[in-house]
């Protein structure tokens, strides 16, 4: 049986970066750590559920000055409460907008 990762188009790389992510119905935004991050989207841990279809900006700075930052329009696909010990919040997955 293939796994899900084997099924994807664009591998998801396993990460820990802070990233700024904006809700575009408000424009409210937060601080979160990406969790993963892949071409078509990423995951990562929020304090508050949020629908799934809800349009969000997601914005990763550069590391280093002389490179641009990543900015990516996307809209939420899941949303889950973390389980386990560490259990605080909500994973949310965002699918990247193909026109980004």
């Amino acid at each position: 049986m293939i796994g899900e990762e084997d099924r994807r188009d664009h591998r998801r790389m396993q990460v820990s970066t802070a990233a700024r992510v904006t809700w575009r119905s408000s424009g409210e935004s937060i601080s979160v750590q990406l969790e993963d991050l892949s071409a078509m989207g990423c995951a990562f841990v929020a304090q508050r559920e949020t629908d799934a279809g809800v349009g969000m900006t997601v914005s990763v700075p550069s590391p280093d000055g002389r490179l641009e930052g990543l900015e990516r329009h996307g809209r939420v696909v899941r949303c889950a409460p973390v389980e386990g010990a560490s259990g605080n919040g909500w994973r949310v997955a965002v699918a990247f907008d193909p026109e980004g």
